[in-house]
């Protein structure tokens, strides 16, 4: 009996290209796919389209997704959380929706009962870059994506953080600051931090610790209380421009500036991250994410997981563009340059 093995062989080619002819699937040049169905039709090979392999389980469709936030209070996360359930109601699915509150203990929590409520995939902003964490969501029975966060073992689709700070630093320096602070992490793993450090020291404006206010995200008394305590420690403030990691925290920063007797934009400015509608109702800078885009390549992207199948070291990172949005910083100090 011929096998597809014989075919190959016959027609210079790899089984996976006849594979792909048969399939219809994938590219081959029309000249190999004509002598390919020349010799399967010479040989009267009969193919028999396999069943899909399960990915990872064996687990029938249940029609249901999750998607685990580390904050459903942030509106830029409440934005993402709307797209993606339109995404997949649009289909007539169901998705379940849980908080992790950024802590990796109680994500984990919520990795069991997913697991237990046999969803199809899910989608997740994780509560922690560490490889070890990672490895583990790459571990489920169901694939994984991971929304507005790049990780080398997710399918992750995500804005350029790095490239978003380093917009923030370029127009800071543009407009003539070069005292400039950073609040929120200031580590490696935060790429906003690194591609905004990273920036000014090309433009050679230093970033001395003693401006840089390494905040976690904290709830919003924390980070408000860290922050006073920090002006506490200052009798004059040692920056005249601040880039804080994302709107709720610049809102909160504003706040206590406020507070404190400072004017916003007059005295110090402040530019945000995400621009969602805080930025919007206060009039802030804000380096603006893609956010609709993210979520319909998510779903995308799980969709393409779960239909092909895919295997578990098949990952797919797409990268958005960030796109820094110009409210009152860049009208009151072009005021202060004339």
């Amino acid at each position: 009996m011929t096998t597809i093995r014989d075919v190959a062989e016959l027609a210079g080619v790899s089984i996976a290209t006849i594979s792909r002819v048969l399939n219809n699937k994938g590219k081959v040049s029309e000249e190999t796919a004509d002598r390919v169905r020349a010799i399967v039709k010479e040989l009267d090979y009969v193919y028999v389209k396999q069943p899909l392999k399960p990915r990872r389980a064996e687990m029938k469709p249940q029609g249901v997704f999750a998607i685990i936030l580390p904050t459903l209070s942030n509106p830029y996360f409440s934005e993402l959380l709307d797209i993606v359930e339109q995404e997949v109601q649009y289909l007539g699915r169901s998705l379940l929706v849980y908080n992790s509150r950024g802590e990796m203990q109680r994500e984990l929590s919520l990795l069991t009962i997913c697991k237990q409520q046999k969803i199809d995939g899910l989608f997740i902003v994780p509560s922690s870059s560490k490889p070890e964490h990672i490895a583990l969501l790459n571990q489920q029975p169901f694939p994984v994506v991971s929304l507005t966060q790049l990780h080398a073992e997710l399918t992750s689709v995500a804005v350029d953080h790095a490239e978003g700070g380093a917009q923030v630093a370029e127009h800071l320096t543009s407009m003539g600051h070069t005292q400039i602070g950073y609040l929120g992490p200031a580590d490696e793993a935060e790429q906003k931090f690194t591609g905004f450090r990273n920036k000014l020291s090309d433009l050679r404006i230093p970033l001395p610790a003693e401006r840089i206010i390494d905040t976690p995200d904290v709830s919003a008394p924390e980070l408000s209380a860290r922050f006073s305590a920090y002006l506490d420690q200052h009798a004059v403030l040692p920056f005249s421009a601040i880039f804080v990691f994302n709107d709720v925290s610049a809102q909160l920063v504003i706040e206590v500036l406020q507070s404190r007797g400072y004017r916003v934009p007059e005295d110090v400015l402040v530019v945000g991250f995400d621009n969602t509608l805080i930025a919007q109702v206060m009039n802030i800078s804000s380096v603006a994410q893609p956010i609709k885009e993210i979520g319909r390549l998510g779903f995308q992207e799980m969709m393409r997981l779960i239909e092909h199948n895919e295997l578990e070291n098949d990952t797919h990172h797409l990268i958005l563009s960030p796109r820094l949005v110009l409210r009152n910083s860049s009208v009151k100090l072009i005021k202060r340059v004339l």
